[in-house]
This record gives C-alpha cells, sequence and structure tokens, in this order.
C-alpha cells in the first residue's frame, strides 16, 4: 500500500503561517549572530570559538531553510553535522592544552546539543523535557564560564537558538507522527470494516448454499431410502431397521446443516425481525449447550437498520459462545431495551469471570471481535468483570 500523505494535508493554513514567520523571525536572528561571530572571528584572527559560532549559524540558517521546505528530516541531520563537525574542529584545531575555559565548555555544548537532537527520534515528547533540562544546564554553565562577557553572551544565545530549533523540529515532528498515527488508524478501521462485511457476505453465500443444494440433496436421499424401505419384502426385518437408522442418520444431518446455515446467516432477523431472531437463537443455543438463558426485552425494534440488527444479532451469539466455553455458568441472561434512539444490549452471567486487563486469546480475541464490531456502527463495549464473580457485557449502540 502507498504512503499517503493525508496526515499532512490536515495541518491547518494558520499552523503554515505562524511557522513561516517564526523561521522568518529565526533565520534574522541566526543571520545577525552569524555576521557578528563572524567578525569577530577575524578581528580575533579565527579564534575557534567565533569561528565555530560563525560556521555554526550558518548551518542552521540552512536547516531552518530545509526545515520550512518540509524535510524536516534533513534538517535535523545538518544541525547534527554541523554541531559535531563544529566541536571536533575546536578540539582538533585550537583546544591543544585547553588553556582557555571558553574553548574547554563550547565543544561539550556542542556535541551535547548534537546528541540531543538525534536522539529526539527515540525519546519522542519526552525529547521535549530533556532538551529544555538540558539546555538550561548548559546555559548555566555557558553564562559562569570563562573568557570574555562577548564570548558568554554568544555562548547563551547559542544554546537557546538551538534549543528553540531542536523544540520545533520535536513538536513538528510529534504533530506529524501523531497525524500518521490517526490516519493509519483510520486505514485499519476502515480494512477491518471491509473485512467483517466481507465475511457476512460469504457466510451468506454458504449458509445458500447450504440450504439450496446440500439440504435439497439429503432430503432426495431421504425420499429415496423411504422408497426403498417399501420394496423390502415383510419379512426382511433387519432390512426395514437398517434403513430406519439410515433414515434417522439423513435427519440428524439435515438437522446440522440447518443450523449450521441458521449460525451462517440469520434468516429468520430478515423475516421475524432483531426480537425474533433473537428470542429463537437463544431457545436454541440454551438447548444445545446446556445453558439456560433468559431473555428480556423493551422497546419497540422496528426501522432498527438492517447492519445494526445484524450486530446485536452477532454480539450476542459470540458473548454466549464466550459463557459456554469459558464461564462455566449454568444460567446467562440477555437483555435488549430500545429507549430514545439507544440499543442496548447486555449479556451477563455468574460464572468464573475473569480480568478485561489480561484476557488473553481465545477469550480476548472474542471481545476484540464484539468491539470492532460494534465500533463499525458507531456503538461502544463496557466489560465489567472480576475472577470469580462473573461478567456483564454491555453494548451500546445509536439506531
Amino acid at each position: 500500500m502507498p504512503k499517503t500523505r493525508a496526515p499532512l494535508a490536515e495541518e491547518s493554513a494558520g499552523d503554515r503561517a505562524r511557522t513561516s514567520q517564526t523561521v522568518f523571525v529565526l533565520s534574522l536572528g541566526l543571520m545577525a549572530m552569524a555576521t557578528v561571530s563572524l567578525v569577530q572571528a577575524l578581528v580575533h584572527r579565527w579564534r575557534g570559538t567565533a569561528c565555530t559560532q560563525g560556521v555554526e549559524n550558518l548551518c542552521l540558517i540552512a536547516a531552518l531553510w530545509l526545515n520550512r521546505q518540509g524535510k524536516v528530516e534533513w534538517a535535523t541531520k545538518v544541525i547534527c553535522f554541523s554541531e559535531l563537525a563544529c566541536g571536533l574542529i575546536v578540539i582538533s584545531f585550537f583546544g591543544a592544552g585547553f588553556s582557555d575555559e571558553d574553548l574547554l565548555l563550547f565543544p561539550l555544548i556542542l556535541v551535547a546539543a548534537a546528541i540531543l537532537l538525534d536522539w529526539r527520534s527515540y525519546l519522542g515528547f519526552a525529547g521535549l523535557v530533556v532538551v529544555s533540562v538540558a539546555s538550561a544546564g548548559l546555559i548555566l554553565a555557558a553564562s559562569g564560564s570563562g573568557g570574555t562577557r562577548f564570548h558568554r553572551v554568544t555562548n547563551v544565545v547559542n544554546i537557546l537558538i538551538v534549543t528553540v530549533v531542536a523544540v520545533g523540529l520535536l513538536a513538528r515532528n510529534l504533530k506529524r507522527s501523531l497525524l500518521q498515527s490517526r490516519e493509519a488508524e483510520r486505514e485499519i478501521r476502515a480494512l477491518s470494516g471491509r473485512l467483517i462485511n466481507a465475511q457476512e457476505e460469504e457466510r451468506t453465500h454458504l449458509a445458500r448454499e447450504l440450504h439450496d443444494d446440500l439440504s435439497q440433496q439429503i432430503a432426495a436421499l431421504s425420499i429415496g431410502m423411504s422408497n426403498l424401505k417399501r420394496q423390502i419384502p415383510q419379512p426382511e426385518v433387519d432390512a426395514r431397521e437398517q434403513t430406519d437408522r439410515l433414515q434417522q442418520k439423513l435427519v440428524q444431518v439435515a438437522e446440522s446443516i440447518r443450523q449450521i446455515s441458521h449460525e451462517l446467516h440469520p434468516a429468520v432477523l430478515q423475516h421475524s425481525g432483531l426480537g425474533a431472531a433473537l428470542r429463537a437463537y437463544c431457545a436454541e443455543f440454551g438447548s444445545l449447550n446446556g445453558v439456560q438463558v433468559s431473555l428480556r426485552t423493551s422497546g419497540s425494534f422496528d426501522g432498527v437498520p438492517s447492519p445494526v440488527a445484524l450486530c446485536i444479532y452477532r454480539i450476542t451469539q459470540e458473548a454466549l459462545r464466550n459463557v459456554a466455553k469459558h464461564a462455566n455458568a449454568a444460567e446467562a441472561e440477555v437483555e435488549l431495551q430500545r429507549v430514545d434512539g439507544m440499543l442496548s444490549l447486555s449479556v451477563s452471567d455468574r460464572g468464573a469471570g475473569f480480568d478485561p486487563g489480561r484476557a488473553t486469546m481465545p477469550f480476548g480475541l472474542g471481545l476484540v471481535s464484539i468491539k470492532e464490531r460494534a465500533r463499525l456502527v458507531n456503538g461502544t463495549l463496557e466489560v465489567q468483570s472480576k475472577p470469580n464473580e462473573g461478567t456483564i457485557l454491555l453494548v451500546r449502540i445509536p439506531a
């Protein structure tokens, strides 16, 4: 799947305008600092600190321009490279003996700033805090370092500028990451919806094939067995009994196919409505699984959209299956009500219960399926459960 740039489109025109203004102001400030630093470098015969400050500020201007063009990663790389390069220049060519306290401090400031900027990819929001705290410490150290007043002031201003740029890049990257994660979440939800719809279509197809094809063939076999039994002479009792047993097996197979077809696609939901479909399913489920299921309904379910009705039906199926498989409960209660345009489904038991925060597969997977189905029709899921205290599953869907 190609990468999407949709999240970036969510950045408002106002945000872009404010960013452009900030970049313009910072660029002017950096140009002024670069000019003063380079003049000082010429006056003092290219002393290491002034020289590296000038080169560093020019690199920062280039980084700001790249950032303005939307090339945030390249901007960060330019800053990191300039900080490390300038620090190495000072150490290699101007730091012999480290007699000047300013020369000893400045490379450490540059390297520290570069490391902080590089770590922004790993620290996320915490990077803002790290950069701010570290920069505050560097400012205190720079303001008390040796050298002339100009050197101390330019050190502090440089640290402030690097901090502003670092925090700006962090904030912008965090915003982009947030927008991208939201877009990815939307894509996942859309894909989930398509998968569930495809699953329902396949279930409908299989149910139709079972009912229209396989069931008809079994019915034909049963008729053939009846005809064969009539042709067997009366004295052949064993043959007649064997034929009866075969017919009973065919009836059982036909009933199993009917149940599977009903599970795959509840035709009663379309013909009789949501209330009747749930009543029939709860009765059938109780008789097949040895769980006494009581159903209470209130309100009118006329006009409930088909996707919502199918969602309620499927969630009830999954919830009762969980009761039979995991709760070890002899009873379950299902309650469905519609009040003021809100459908509320409650499925409860007094069984084993569990810790919702530590639910594991397959039970945890069932909860994920229920939650996703509810979300696709703008519904919510709430699970209340404790070990050995039973479980209450509550779904609310506007309808």
